[in-house]
């Protein structure tokens, strides 16, 4: 979902995942009777993981920390399992993502890391394995990722002074993304308007079969941007010889959600 290079590291494109810890990792979306790990919030706090905490939301940290050299936590969104960033109010959404955004800002100002992943997985097709609605914001002590100019670009569904919104024409996974940029983060409520609409339009029109995406977010000094990835079984195009495909109905899905 995003790329990684290390300097004088391991490789280009590569990050050393612990699978050890990843075998003991809880799924709740293949077995139901996994109790939920985020609903029990007095749990959390006896294990002393809460980074921060709010009435709303919490920072934990991640339980099951996979990759090496990174420092995990995990946004709980939500108090409920069955909520999610489709079914929020805009005013909830915007206080989630100031909230998120507070802690990823603190973190880089720490200058202990060379790099800050900050994303979410939904569905089982995401790479996610706990229903409750959740994000992870990660550290990574020796790891960067590149973000090119391309892949934000796109099919416009709205330009303007706050928002340029568009379908990737050049995906960098395949099919359906959203791109999404908010070039003054004074007005979040722009953006969680439309972040919401891309979200719902995922779920209700284009994933219906699925019902899985991932975000991945950008944060830059004056622009916040995010990619809403739609998701399901990878095809071996891709996996196998790194040809994306991309859908020839852009221009038409546009309109469609432009009015959504």
């Amino acid at each position: 979902m995003f790329l990684l290079f290390t300097r004088g590291g391991f490789n280009l494109t590569h990050i050393i995942y612990n699978t050890n810890v990843g075998s003991n990792k809880p799924n709740t979306l293949i077995n139901k009777d996994f109790k939920c790990p985020f609903c029990n919030r007095d749990g959390l706090k006896k294990e002393g993981r809460i980074l921060r905490e709010t009435n709303e939301f919490l920072i934990v940290e991640n339980k099951f920390p996979v990759l090496e050299n990174s420092y995990p936590a995990v946004v709980v969104e939500h108090n409920s399992c069955n909520e999610h960033i489709g079914t929020y109010s805009v005013e909830y959404l915007e206080r989630l993502l100031s909230f998120c955004l507070d802690y990823y800002e603190d973190l880089q100002k720490t200058g202990s890391y060379k790099s800050i992943a900050f994303f979410k997985n939904h569905g089982i097709f995401s790479g996610g394995s706990i229903q409750h609605p959740h994000m992870q914001i990660i550290g990574f002590h020796n790891n960067n990722y590149e973000v090119n100019n391309d892949d934000f670009s796109g099919v416009t569904i709205l330009s303007n002074q706050l928002i340029d919104w568009n379908f990737s024409n050049k995906p960098k996974s395949e099919f359906f993304e959203i791109n999404l940029t908010l070039k003054n983060k004074d007005y979040l409520n722009e953006f969680c308007t439309y972040l919401q609409k891309s979200v719902q339009f995922i779920l209700q029109v284009l994933n219906t079969k699925h019902q899985c995406y991932n975000l991945a977010f950008q944060i830059e000094e004056d622009c916040i941007r995010v990619k809403i990835i739609s998701r399901g079984p990878t095809s071996i195009l891709l996996l196998g010889f790194g040809i994306h495909q991309t859908p020839n109905n852009l221009e038409e899905l546009a309109a469609q959600l432009r009015v959504f």
